[in-house]
């Protein structure tokens, strides 16, 4: 499998960025929707986990 590098420049600030499963294709998913259903799909789920991950942190910084 032949590997892909990306640069991004925080000209606009901060982005979230979706990279294929299969390393084809990029996506910043703040700006526009991933559009395979199957990409999208786990797109989302990584999504629900960073989020969950972030209110854990957030739940355990509160104690």
């Amino acid at each position: 499998m032949a590997t892909a590098a990306f640069t991004f420049t925080a000209d606009r600030g901060p982005c979230i960025v979706y990279a294929s499963s299969t390393g084809d294709a990029i996506t910043l998913v703040d700006q526009m929707v991933v559009s395979d259903p199957r990409e999208r799909a786990i797109c989302r789920a990584l999504l629900v986990h960073a989020l969950a991950m972030l209110d854990d942190d957030a739940t355990e910084g509160a104690r």
